[in-house]
């Protein structure tokens, strides 16, 4: 096993447990865990203990750099923003896989181009490496775009987690480190979108657009060249986050996009679709719980035959899981072997299509953001992103 890569896992968190931890295991072949990263001294130590032996323990990515540890690769799997311990990883010569978002601002991301070679990050939006995204890609090249629609039913962590039988929520941790923590992630989304705006949009932008919505508009810039315009934006429901309809134009097709997200807390399975109609027929995506590995996606497609024939099939890769191949591709990162998904560019093009959003939404509440905010910068210079 001598091309193993010692990998640093931060952040300890449900992620980790069910999908990182998991494939560290699967790929240990190619894969040493060599360092755990949290912020509880208990979580790190139960982690280390149960997933092997020598595996280093550390409170802070400033800890892990300064200990001297050799690190060829680090995933990063905390809450908030990413950006900072990205920037110190790269500036160390580690190569970064950064669970979305990256940031919460563009500021941000222009710190990270300005600062450091970020051709070492990629950012973990799974959908791209799903055998069905990839061949939805395919089967859209060329073809005129009509309409994109989204659907997402959401339900309760629960309804996705119990499976894994996530650790308990850690308690050891002091309320002025995580304060400090905290810190970072805070500039960025007041830069964002300012302080205590109103209406939950302090909440609607890092939980909901950046949250869960951000797969999306990554899908579609993956599939499609993304985003063009956020022309319309609302919220339903009396109590957060309830249901969100947005909708716009893609960016390179004169077609129509719209998202209908809805958080339904007892709904009993996830379920984002993705439906493209073009003048062929029709491509779509049907996605289930992110966090099983190995629920295959399905693939539906229509067209016609001759004579007036249509055809519907179903496609699914059961054996390829995404997460798998996005943690393969990563790995031939360290050794050298470049890859096309989602890097800091393509993170600043997400987040500017959310800012997008969550200005139309601010306003649609009667909540408009402050002139001098990323998103109402972002929004009025950017009629197409």
């Amino acid at each position: 096993m001598t091309n193993r890569h010692r990998i640093a896992l931060i952040g300890l968190g449900g992620i980790s447990q069910s999908v990182h931890l998991p494939l560290i295991a699967r790929l240990h072949d190619r894969v040493q865990l060599a360092a755990v990263v949290d912020l509880s001294a208990q979580r790190t130590a139960e982690i280390a203990d149960a997933h092997g032996r020598g595996i280093k323990q550390f409170l802070s990515v400033d800890q892990l750099l300064s200990s001297g540890e050799k690190i060829d690769g680090a995933v990063i799997a905390s809450g908030g923003t990413h950006a900072v311990d990205a920037k110190k990883l790269l500036e160390a010569g580690v190569t970064v896989l950064a669970e979305k978002p990256l940031g919460y601002s563009l500021a941000e991301h222009k710190d990270l181009a300005n600062a450091v070679d970020s051709s070492g990050l990629r950012v973990g939006y799974m959908k791209e490496y799903d055998p069905a995204s990839r061949e939805a890609k395919k089967l859209l090249e060329n073809l005129h775009i009509r309409s994109v629609e989204v659907e997402v039913l959401h339900p309760a962590d629960a309804a996705q987690l119990n499976f894994a039988h996530l650790r308990p929520a850690a308690t050891d941790v002091d309320e002025a480190v995580l304060a400090a923590a905290s810190k970072p992630t805070k500039t960025a989304i007041e830069a964002a979108i300012g302080g205590a705006p109103g209406k939950d949009i302090d909440r609607f932008y890092p939980n909901v657009v950046l949250g869960s919505v951000i797969h999306d508009i990554a899908l579609l810039r993956y599939l499609m060249g993304g985003i063009g315009t956020v022309e319309e934006a609302h919220h339903y429901g009396d109590e957060f986050p309830g249901s969100l309809f947005m909708r716009g134009q893609l960016k390179k097709h004169p077609a129509p996009w719209t998202l209908n997200w809805h958080f339904i807390a007892k709904y009993p399975e996830y379920q984002e679709t993705v439906t493209i109609h073009h003048d062929e027929g029709t491509v779509q995506l049907v996605f289930s719980v992110p966090y099983v590995l190995n629920g295959p996606t399905r693939l539906n497609v229509v067209r016609g035959l001759p004579a007036l024939g249509v055809e519907r099939t179903t496609q699914t890769w059961p054996q390829c899981e995404a997460f798998e191949t996005e943690w393969k591709e990563f790995l031939d990162l360290i050794e050298g072997i470049p890859n096309e998904a989602s890097s800091l560019d393509e993170s600043a093009a997400d987040i500017a299509v959310g800012q997008c959003m969550i200005n139309a939404l601010a306003s649609s509440l009667g909540a408009p953001l402050g002139p001098n905010t990323e998103a109402v910068i972002t929004a009025k210079g950017n009629d197409t992103l």
